[in-house]
Protein backbone atom coordinates (compact mmCIF):
# COMPACT_ATOMS: atom_id res chain seq x y z
CA UNK A 1 0.00 0.00 0.00
CA UNK A 2 1.78 2.99 -1.28
CA UNK A 3 0.89 6.32 0.74
CA UNK A 4 1.34 9.08 -1.44
CA UNK A 5 0.81 13.39 -0.39
CA UNK A 6 -2.47 13.60 -0.53
CA UNK A 7 -3.21 10.69 2.27
CA UNK A 8 -0.68 12.21 4.38
CA UNK A 9 -1.73 14.10 7.62
CA UNK A 10 -0.76 17.92 7.52
CA UNK A 11 2.02 18.86 9.99
CA UNK A 12 1.35 20.35 12.55
CA UNK A 13 4.30 22.73 13.70
CA UNK A 14 4.44 23.53 17.57
CA UNK A 15 5.43 27.01 17.79
CA UNK A 16 9.13 27.72 19.48
CA UNK A 17 9.27 29.99 22.47
CA UNK A 18 10.83 33.44 21.40
CA UNK A 19 13.98 34.38 23.17
CA UNK A 20 13.38 37.88 25.04
CA UNK A 21 15.12 40.02 26.44
CA UNK A 22 14.13 38.70 30.22
CA UNK A 23 14.95 34.95 28.98
CA UNK A 24 18.34 35.98 27.82
CA UNK A 25 18.99 38.65 31.37
CA UNK A 26 18.16 35.52 33.26
CA UNK A 27 20.12 32.83 31.43
CA UNK A 28 23.08 35.45 31.87
CA UNK A 29 22.83 35.72 35.44
CA UNK A 30 22.33 32.48 36.03
CA UNK A 31 25.50 31.91 34.31
CA UNK A 32 27.21 34.05 35.95
CA UNK A 33 26.48 33.31 40.02
CA UNK A 34 27.60 29.41 38.34
CA UNK A 35 30.52 31.20 37.66
CA UNK A 36 31.36 32.66 40.74
CA UNK A 37 29.98 29.79 42.88
CA UNK A 38 32.80 27.66 41.09
CA UNK A 39 35.54 30.31 40.89
CA UNK A 40 35.33 31.28 44.78
CA UNK A 41 34.93 26.90 45.10
CA UNK A 42 37.92 26.65 43.56
CA UNK A 43 39.59 29.39 45.54
CA UNK A 44 38.62 28.34 48.75
CA UNK A 45 40.14 24.98 47.98
CA UNK A 46 43.53 26.55 47.11
CA UNK A 47 44.27 28.16 49.97
CA UNK A 48 42.62 25.58 52.14
CA UNK A 49 45.34 23.25 50.76
CA UNK A 50 48.35 25.67 52.17
CA UNK A 51 49.78 23.67 54.87
CA UNK A 52 50.17 27.26 57.70
CA UNK A 53 53.13 25.15 59.26
CA UNK A 54 55.27 24.67 56.44
CA UNK A 55 57.46 28.00 56.21
CA UNK A 56 57.58 28.43 60.11
CA UNK A 57 59.08 25.34 60.93
CA UNK A 58 62.08 25.08 58.42
CA UNK A 59 65.16 25.71 58.48
CA UNK A 60 66.90 28.69 56.94
CA UNK A 61 68.24 28.18 53.62
CA UNK A 62 71.69 29.13 51.99
CA UNK A 63 70.09 32.20 50.64
CA UNK A 64 68.30 33.47 53.58
CA UNK A 65 71.50 32.49 55.67
CA UNK A 66 73.64 35.26 56.86
CA UNK A 67 76.17 36.00 54.59
CA UNK A 68 79.92 35.51 55.23
CA UNK A 69 81.83 37.89 56.11
CA UNK A 70 85.17 37.65 53.59
CA UNK A 71 83.78 37.32 50.01
CA UNK A 72 84.57 34.26 48.30
CA UNK A 73 86.24 36.32 45.29
CA UNK A 74 88.78 34.79 42.96
CA UNK A 75 91.28 37.60 41.35
CA UNK A 76 91.38 37.12 37.58
CA UNK A 77 94.57 38.64 35.06
CA UNK A 78 93.74 40.01 32.46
Amino acid sequence: MAVGAEGAPPVQGTLARPVTVGWFLKRSLLAVVILIVAMGGLAWLTYASIDPNTDIDAPPTAAKAAPDSAPRVTPVEL
